[in-house]
């Protein structure tokens, strides 16, 4: 029976398993053995679909074809990402099941045993909407049996394996394609436990290829007078800004030049590691910040910390272990940086194989709630508000009641809408995990209907709603059916029909 480790990411994807010598080995592409990671793009033609390196060659030479890439950062949104050559129309989890698909294909090429199951990755800042559009590209592919984990988790585990000894204080600096955590664990003998957790969806590879695109186009726009918006040329910039962001990341390497043709015109570009430094470093200031709130949450500070973990490939440009070590007291040559391209995805074969294939056998993983999780209410001021039950960094599995009441002696229902939400940098983030109805046969004044929410193992929410003088309950999972009752619901303005905390 074969275990599993996905991490499925933003910018590439990577697919691990348990070697009979107990170490996480990574599957190779089908048509290059020597390709460990496959690239989350995929176009979809009346010749095909196409994924992975495969496309990537293709774009070599056609960069005008249309092409589905970053589908991650769009996970949970009820909105298509891409139209393919029949304007059919393709949802995030529906491309990310193609990646999947791929991957298995992959796993079937150079492995004969029968799938068990699959552990997937997801940054540990994904709401629950986030979670179940994970979920549900997996059964797409085909994937039957199938565990959620947190990145960072998955990293430290990797850590920490044959590593044996007294307990510390891990932080975890996950910077990947398109996402960025920042979490703190207690790890031991006895297992790994979240303290507390931080992240952002604005702070990946993707947003520095962005700076490095946007200052091509400056430039470009300088010596001609106008800035190119065609996707083929905005798909060959952005290719050259990776190649570009990567080259600057090489030891002993200062400056890129190159001078090409971009929209029927000529550039000369030179950009310097000074240069890109500037460019980057209020960006990396950015994840520092998220960093600092993480420890503010977990009530430490950097003296606390034993071990700096650092993951993802984003987290090799050379600013961020200059300005870790610069916050935390401690020698640059102090931060762990232990194949950052594939930590995730070997922790992740390792919790698999731990969890699928050992019965649960292994240390003790603790999971955290990522965002507060409440029920909306209908404020003293008739104005909407959120009732929070369950806090944000609460250990998981979580759950909380609370009694609620009607507004009026003759409501026939309650709305019930469960939201998740945190603070960050930029404000409240708020989102609305969706609605549902709850009747009542008898109405009066101060109706009573009892609320539980909870967060499972997975991070995913589920919602008990039961009337303490009848005895009725409904138990709902926040999942497609609860989704397409929203627009139904929404149009009739449930405000009129919302719970309030006192009677």
């Amino acid at each position: 029976m074969l275990y599993l480790g996905i991490d499925l990411g933003t910018t590439y994807s990577l697919v691990a398993y348990m070697n009979d010598h107990g170490q996480p080995t990574l599957f190779p592409d089908y048509h290059d053995a020597n390709e460990f990671r496959t690239p989350s793009v995929v176009h979809i033609s009346a010749e095909g679909c196409y994924v992975g390196a495969t496309l990537e060659g293709i774009l070599d030479d056609e960069p005008e074809l249309s092409q589905a890439r970053f589908f991650k950062l769009q996970m949970g949104k009820p909105a298509a990402v891409y139209q393919d050559h029949l304007q059919r129309t393709w949802w995030p989890q529906a491309l990310s099941a193609l990646v999947l698909k791929k991957m298995l294909h992959d796993v079937e090429a150079f492995a004969h045993d029968e799938i068990g199951g699959a552990l997937i990755t997801v940054p540990a800042n994904f709401n629950d909407a986030q979670r179940r559009a994970t979920r549900e590209a997996a059964q797409m592919a085909g994937l039957t049996h199938v565990k959620l984990m947190d990145e960072p988790v998955a990293a430290a585990t990797f850590y920490g394996l044959n590593r044996k000894g007294a307990e510390q204080t891990l932080f975890v600096y996950d910077l990947g394609g398109g996402t960025f955590d920042a979490t703190v664990l207690q790890a031991g003998d006895s297992g790994l436990y979240s303290l507390a957790t931080e992240g952002s969806n604005q702070h990946g590879g993707i947003h520095v290829d962005a700076m490095i695109m946007d200052f091509i186009l400056d430039e470009y726009q300088r010596q001609h007078g106008i800035r190119p918006n065609d996707e083929t040329s905005l798909m060959i910039l952005r290719r050259f800004a990776h190649d570009t962001k990567l080259a600057l990341v090489k030891p002993g390497k200062t400056r890129v030049g190159k001078t090409f043709l971009l929209g029927g015109k000529s550039i000369e570009f030179v950009l310097t590691r000074e240069l890109f430094h500037q460019m980057i470093e209020q960006f990396i200031d950015d994840t520092i910040a998220v960093c600092q709130r993480c420890l503010d949450a977990a009530g430490l500070d950097w003296s606390f910390v034993d071990t700096i973990l650092l993951t993802g490939g984003s987290s090799l440009l050379p600013l961020v272990p200059e300005k870790l070590a610069r916050i935390s007291g401690r020698p640059v040559d102090q931060l762990v940086c232990k194949q950052p391209h594939q930590a995730v995805a070997y922790g992740a074969a390792i919790l698999a194989a731990q969890q699928f294939g050992g019965g649960g056998a292994g240390p003790k993983l603790q999971s955290i709630c990522a965002y507060d999780l409440g029920i909306r209410v209908m404020g003293k001021d008739q104005q909407p508000t959120v009732k929070v039950l369950v806090a944000k960094n609460t250990p998981v599995p979580a759950s909380a009641r609370m009694t609620f009441y009607t507004n009026r002696a003759d409501q026939t229902r309650l709305i019930i809408e469960a939201v998740q939400q945190r603070d960050t940098s930029t404000g409240l983030e708020e989102n609305s995990l969706g609605y549902f109805a709850f009747a009542i046969d008898n109405p009066r004044a101060n109706y009573p209907l009892e609320i539980e929410l909870a967060y499972d193992l997975e991070g995913l929410v589920v919602i008990t709603a039961r009337d303490p003088e009848t005895g009725r309950q409904i138990r709902q999972l926040m999942d497609a059916q609860t989704e397409a009752m929203d627009n139904a619901l929404l149009a009739q303005q449930p405000w009129v029909e919302a719970m309030r905390i006192n009677p």
